[in-house]
């Protein structure tokens, strides 16, 4: 991998991870709406909420988990500029068209896809339901 290459990698990761802290953490609101009422008076209502709060929870857990990426890719561009790009698998250079979509990718496609073989496995067509 160039220095001109590696330099484009480092200012996206920067970029990516910006983007990450700006956006913050979604807020987990409460079920409750008044502090003096105990529980929700329509059932809809608490189902509703409690989907929201679990979906706003794993909204923050993926975000965590897409910064100690980036964060991890930076440090292997600051700490080892002449690894970064290299499968950890089988040690071969990841695609730099890859790595310009997913700068923090650790592993080329072919072993991306030997880890995790049924990631899109079940849906051929968008006519697919099953």
């Amino acid at each position: 991998m160039t220095g001109k290459q590696l330099k484009v990698l480092r200012a996206a990761l920067q970029k990516l991870r910006a983007q990450a802290l700006l956006t913050g953490p979604a807020p987990i609101k409460p079920n409750t709406r008044d502090e003096t009422q105990v529980g929700t008076v329509d059932e809809d209502a608490q189902a509703l909420g409690e989907m929201l709060q679990v979906l706003s929870s794993q909204r923050n857990k993926g975000q965590k988990e897409l910064l100690a990426r980036i964060d991890a890719a930076l440090r292997r561009v600051n700490d080892d500029p002449d690894d970064f790009g290299r499968c950890q698998d089988c040690e071969e250079a990841i695609p730099v068209k890859r790595l310009e979509l997913m700068p923090y990718a650790t592993l080329c496609a072919a072993c991306q896809t030997k880890r995790d073989p049924q990631r899109g496995a079940a849906r051929k067509k968008i006519t697919d339901y099953q």
